[in-house]
């Protein structure tokens, strides 16, 4: 991702320290979606900006120290005057060196930094109605904290060795009391060779008691430009959903690249469909992406999309 250099070479106040860097980074995306859930479909606009703020500093013995801010906006989205505005997250603050990292603040979760946890996302807004999409579990918030979590704080440590990361993370919702359900998450990714594995397990997830989630994915690198996946999703709650799913993409010659997934879904409640299906194409354009696809989900209910998506 291009970086646009702020500041460099900041004068630190206090021994140790060397040269601050500050830089801005972000993406966008617009386009068109279209959903239909059986009853009502509807056909609108989306678009979404998002600018992050980046600050690191770094000791004289190689100890690296900074800190993230994003500001965002999504079509829709309101602020407490109920005007349309761009808002700006919660920070979150690290700590790294030799292959680990710590985060305090708005951190990661070990759950969701599951290196191909996504990979069957597409579409210019990355999306889709199989996969993890029936599973509820925290990630780093784009967004404010919600009313009630003034005092949330998270918590993420990773350590990489090799081929090996493994990632431990725990958020309190509000830390002033003791009656909250805590979020607590463990991953792992492997990489030999072409083939890549990963195992993840989230217990309390999205500060629901008694509600866990787990993963299991598996990666296959056919080349430098084909991928083929497996994903085993599961949970310990009301529904006790588990999907599994099979995905590619590949990116061929002419720059255009396609994608599909197929989900299946054994549950204790019954879904309108036991799959879920999508197709994607994407094209790279120099600096930007068209993507699009074409979906349909569990409940039956179809999604697509068409747009544009780039970074800076």
């Amino acid at each position: 991702m291009k970086k646009v250099l702020l500041a460099s070479t900041a004068l630190i106040g206090f021994a140790g320290m060397a040269a601050a860097d500050v830089t801005l980074s972000g993406s966008g995306r617009f386009g068109v979606v279209y959903t239909d859930d059986g009853t009502t479909s509807d056909t609108a606009l989306s678009y979404r900006m998002r600018v992050n703020i980046d600050a690191s500093t770094e000791t004289d013995s190689g100890v690296k120290f900074g800190g993230r801010i994003r500001l965002q906006y999504d079509n829709g989205d309101t602020v407490d005057a109920g005007e349309g505005a761009a808002e700006v997250n919660a920070a979150m603050l690290y700590a790294e060196t030799s292959g680990f990292r710590f985060e305090i603040g708005n951190a990661n979760t070990a759950f969701d930094s599951l290196a191909t946890l996504y990979n069957a996302e597409l579409g210019f807004i990355s999306s889709t109605t199989g996969s993890y999409s029936l599973f509820s579990y925290d990630s780093y918030s784009s967004s404010p904290f919600a009313v009630g979590q003034e005092n949330r704080v998270g918590l993420f440590a990773s350590y990489s060795v090799g081929d090996l990361v493994a990632r431990v993370s725990y958020i309190d919702y509000d830390q002033t009391v003791s009656t909250d359900n805590e979020e607590t998450g463990i991953s792992l990714d492997y990489t030999a060779g072409a083939y890549k594995v990963g195992f993840g397990y989230v217990t309390d997830a999205g500060g629901t008691a008694d509600y866990d989630v787990w993963a299991l994915l598996g990666e296959y690198a056919m080349n430098d430009s084909t991928n083929i996946g497996l994903q085993f999703i599961g949970e310990n709650g009301a529904e006790n959903d588990l999907t599994y799913t099979l995905y590619g993409n590949t990116k061929l010659a002419s720059g255009i690249g396609l994608g599909a997934f197929v989900s299946g879904v054994d549950s204790d409640v019954a879904y309108a469909n036991d799959y879920a299906i999508g197709i994607g194409a994407n094209y790279d354009i120099g600096g930007a992406t068209i993507a699009g696809t074409i979906q349909q989900g569990f409940n039956d209910e179809t999604y697509a999309d068409l747009g544009i998506n780039f970074s800076f």
